[in-house]
């Protein structure tokens, strides 16, 4: 299946203490829960910002992707909401806000 789907992949066992711990029925069940979720870009994106200093690349000012996101809303909001808006609503625990609201919100 991984290569009809052109994904890279990469067997990995695990220890045998690490064997001993798994528990393949909640693995499986976990998996069903999350299969059809987006993932991928939206977590290394993430990976990113999700810290204060630590991930961040260092040539780029931390209040640069604020500032494109909330240029790009205007151009298309669907883009925005997939890399930044659903993300950030999620942290927040809201739903629908765009980044203005997020920034209110986030400011409370």
């Amino acid at each position: 299946m991984a290569e009809d789907c052109d994904f890279h992949v990469v067997y990995m066992p695990l220890s045998d203490e690490k064997r001993a711990q798994f528990n393949e029925t909640a693995a499986q069940e976990f998996f069903y829960k999350m299969e059809g979720l987006p993932y991928g870009y939206h977590n290394f994106l993430y990976g990113f910002v999700d810290t204060l200093y630590d991930n961040w690349p260092s040539l780029l000012p931390k209040d640069f992707v604020p500032v494109v996101f909330s240029i790009l809303e205007r151009i298309d909001q669907n883009v925005t909401d997939i890399f930044f808006t659903q993300a950030l609503n999620h942290r927040l625990g809201t739903h629908g806000l765009n980044i203005s609201g997020i920034a209110a919100e986030a400011s409370k």
